[in-house]
């Protein structure tokens, strides 16, 4: 398989890195030279890697082109580009629904819409995609837990949470933060946040059926720790701020789903 890359920001460097540090034989990788630097850097990494003359010559090697540029500049840079009835194209432009790529690249027939995260690069974390397509699923299996929606509105759904990125991190930092006033090193302290938030997130995974309220319950025995902590949250707030916070980036990018 040969694959190309249009724009060469931080989720496609994720994105090669991961290919190229996994198992799945891919035979070149085509990256445009719009980022100098970072395209340059993945090619001596790496050596499935190429840099292309410009992004036509990336288009014209590849049999998977991935489109990882910014929404704004979606009109400007495919509108000078030709594409083959025979490519895949896999969009990562936020906010922007297929029909408006498809209206730009003529005449592909498979044009795939997928929201990758940067720990890609480590072979971590979800990504959802639609539609189904064979090939792409190949290709996200090799990075992390891929994701088949049944339509684009559930997979915009999906996208809004990864706005909870730096929330989550913020979380962690504040937890580490009263470990150390405790007395723990500062890496002591985040090692094990970390690793035991991670834990817990690999168990949510095989929750059945998704249901995780039940693990909410199993963590709590009564008069404990957990239920003391559970009771002070929902005393001063709950978690309704998440919802706020969601519900605000979903406004932002494009209303009500």
């Amino acid at each position: 398989m040969h694959l190309g890359f249009i724009g060469t920001g931080v989720i496609t460097s994720a994105i090669v890195t991961g290919l190229c540090t996994s198992q799945l034989p891919v035979e070149s990788i085509w990256v445009s030279p719009r980022n100098k630097e970072k395209s340059r850097t993945l090619e001596q990494e790496f050596k499935q890697v190429k840099v292309g003359d410009s992004n036509q010559a990336v288009i014209d090697h590849s049999d998977v082109v991935v489109l990882g540029i910014l929404p704004q500049q979606m009109g400007k840079i495919l509108s000078d580009l030709k594409f083959r009835p025979d490519q895949t194209i896999v969009h990562l432009l936020a906010g922007i629904k297929i029909s408006e790529v498809t209206g730009l690249i003529g005449p592909v027939k498979q044009v795939i819409r997928a929201v990758p995260l940067p720990c890609v690069a480590i072979h971590k974390g979800p990504i959802a995609m639609f539609p189904h397509n064979e090939d792409v699923c190949q290709l996200f299996e090799a990075l992390g837990s891929n994701i088949v929606v049944d339509n684009e509105q559930q997979l915009e759904s999906l996208s809004i949470i990864t706005a909870l990125m730096a929330p989550y991190y913020a979380m962690l930092e504040t937890i580490v933060g009263w470990a150390v006033n405790q007395g723990i090193s500062q890496k002591n302290a985040s090692d094990y946040t970390a690793s035991m938030f991670e834990a817990l997130s690999l168990i949510a995974e095989e929750a059945k059926e998704g249901n995780l309220d039940i693990l909410v319950k199993e963590s709590m025995t009564p008069g404990g720790l957990n239920e003391l902590a559970m009771t002070t949250i929902k005393q001063n707030g709950k978690f309704g701020n998440l919802i706020k916070a969601l519900e605000q980036v979903q406004q932002k990018v494009g209303g009500v789903l």
